[in-house]
């Protein structure tokens, strides 16, 4: 190819070898197929976990969770559980917009979607300052959302002020795939190991529970493969990534919230691995690829 004529990068393949192809009228597709079968089956699982969160039919979520072993002291904090954990599901609606912008808008790239995440994230942070500061926005927050609250956040900053500073991080400072990887570690993962950890978990480490950590690793893994499936050694992008991921949320301080830690660590983990190993992460327009 001359030199007037620049080429882009096609990464994922199966095999080991690049495809160059000129970028004249060309929008690349950063993820493939499997990609939005991670989020259908994310969509899913969210939908579901609201229905179970919010029914009425409260015998029927009893009889459930006893069916999965959940014992009846448990019961009462699994469900409350569901239900701030279930709302957060709807942060999924980050990656998914991120994935649309990227293949079927020329304004939601990494530099746009950066953007407009700043924007939410500071829209947010003067609506969270409002509530710790002014009686009337309290009252509403407390009256509509108070049941979302964990008692530490009544008299500070709220998680999901952190997840957007996360969300925005990943995305300004990593590939896509990476990006979007990291945030629903933060989302499946951190809900797994909540969820299992207080259903079921009996060895404790710290706080924590063993069971708890091995099912954010395993949701975590299972995510990143689909992923990265048709990256090089993507594998190994996926074990490193679900590992961090799975250790900061086991050991993450308490003046560190993990909805900002999780999906910053395991991208900065998926990151060095991918330059260690020599893995090549799909391009970001006007960025060089990772080689």
């Amino acid at each position: 190819a001359s030199s007037a004529t620049p080429l882009r990068i096609s990464y994922w393949r199966r095999t080991h070898s690049m495809e160059a192809t000129p970028i004249h009228n060309h929008k690349p597709t950063y993820f493939v197929f499997s990609t939005w079968w991670v989020l259908a089956i994310l969509g899913t699982a969210v939908l579901c976990v609201l229905y179970v969160a919010n029914t009425s039919a409260k015998k029927t979520v009893h009889a459930v969770l006893r069916g999965f072993g959940v014992s009846v002291r448990r019961i009462p904090r699994v469900i409350k559980e569901l239900q701030r954990k279930g709302f957060h599901f709807t942060g999924a609606l980050i990656p998914i917009i991120y994935l649309i912008g990227l293949n079927w808008t020329t304004f939601l790239d990494q530099r746009g979607t950066s953007f407009l995440l700043f924007g939410i994230t500071f829209c947010y942070f003067v609506w969270d300052f409002l509530r710790l500061y002014n009686t009337t926005v309290r009252r509403i927050y407390e009256e509509r959302f108070g049941f979302l609250l964990r008692d530490k956040e009544r008299n500070a900053f709220t998680g999901t002020l952190f997840y957007f500073i996360g969300a925005t991080i990943s995305v300004f400072c990593f590939s896509p795939p990476v990006a979007v990887a990291g945030i629903l570690f933060l989302i499946v993962g951190d809900f797994m190991a909540a969820l299992v950890g207080i259903s079921v978990g009996k060895i404790k480490i710290g706080k924590k529970s063993l069971e708890g950590s091995v099912a954010c690793f395993i949701s975590c893994f299972f995510i990143s493969l689909l992923i990265f499936w048709h990256v090089p050694l993507g594998e190994q992008l996926a074990f490193w990534g679900s590992l961090a991921a799975t250790v900061t949320e086991l050991l993450n301080p308490s003046w560190v919230d993990d909805n900002l830690s999780i999906p910053v660590i395991s991208g900065i983990a998926m990151h060095l691995i991918a330059i260690r190993l020599g893995i090549t992460i799909p391009e970001i327009e006007g960025v060089q690829p990772i080689s």
